[in-house]
């Protein structure tokens, strides 16, 4: 496999993750489920991560914050 192929699946992966934890954590509030702490910090870790250092992410958030 090719590594920029890799690495742009990884950077995608980056994207997704944070979002997924972030529903996951929605719902167990919803039904009164336990939440770890260890999965806030994991969330919080994730999004400064895709804020930071993910190119995909950071390409993304431009186009959508484009004014017209």
């Amino acid at each position: 496999m090719d590594f920029f192929k890799f690495a742009l699946y990884l950077h995608i992966l980056g994207i997704c993750l944070p979002i997924a934890l972030t529903y996951i954590l929605l719902f167990n509030i919803f039904t009164g489920q336990p939440i770890n702490p260890i999965s806030l910090g994991i969330l919080a870790f994730g999004y400064v991560v895709m804020f930071k250092f993910n190119p995909i992410f950071q390409m993304l958030w431009e186009k959508w914050t484009q004014k017209k």
